[in-house]
């Protein structure tokens, strides 16, 4: 009896958690995975950058809209939840269909071998020119380029944010070490934009929270 009681509750739990956008779920061919609530670093890393495309396209009147946690229906046995996804009107309507430009995965310790693999393999069979996987521990960005010919991701580039502490501490070598530091990059489908990478790991805010 007690047993039964538990499991009732439990999902009772689970169902508002669903209802309340605090737990969500994605399904890979057939297979329901579900996903814990992003951390701080997170959250703030899919912010920085919807700021920093929609900014760019308001800007400029591009017909583009950067959002996350929006679901990517593909049929009955595929559904993504993508930390962020980058819609344009004229992709659209090159591709017949809403195909995002980019998706952008943030990495955590549960979802990163899923994001690096399966999820490469899905996202390239749907066609979207771009993917990229962020890492916040080592605040790293690396951008996946689809090949038309193979229909699979090329490794394009990766690019880390270096702090202070990590140059060396001698002056001659440190000096050498800042000049080579990438401080920014430009998506592929937007050449003319910048992304800085101080912009996109920029977690003062959580200091205040």
């Amino acid at each position: 009896m007690g047993g039964a009681v538990k499991k009732e509750i439990d999902y009772v739990k689970l169902l508002g958690l669903f209802e309340e956008g605090i737990l969500k779920q994605e399904m890979i061919d057939g297979e329901v995975y579900l996903l814990a609530p992003a951390s701080d670093e997170h959250r703030l890393t899919q912010k920085n950058f919807s700021d920093i495309f929609n900014r760019y396209f308001r800007q400029n009147d591009r017909k583009c809209v950067a959002v996350f946690e929006k679901q990517l229906w593909i049929n009955e046995r595929n559904y993504y939840e993508p930390d962020l996804v980058v819609y344009c009107r004229d992709n659209n309507e090159k591709k017949g269909r809403r195909v995002p430009v980019i998706i952008i995965e943030v990495l955590s310790k549960s979802t990163q071998k899923k994001d690096t693999t399966v999820k490469l393999k899905k996202y390239a069979e749907l066609g979207i020119e771009e993917y990229w996987t962020v890492d916040c521990k080592y605040r790293t960005v690396t951008i996946y380029k689809l090949n038309g010919d193979s229909g699979e991701y090329d490794l394009h580039e990766s690019y880390a944010h270096l702090l202070d502490e990590d140059f060396s501490d001698i002056p001659e070598i440190r000096e050498l070490q800042q000049a080579d530091a990438i401080l920014e990059f430009s998506p592929l489908s937007f050449p003319e934009m910048t992304v800085k990478l101080e912009e996109v790991f920029d977690f003062e805010a959580l200091e205040y929270m």
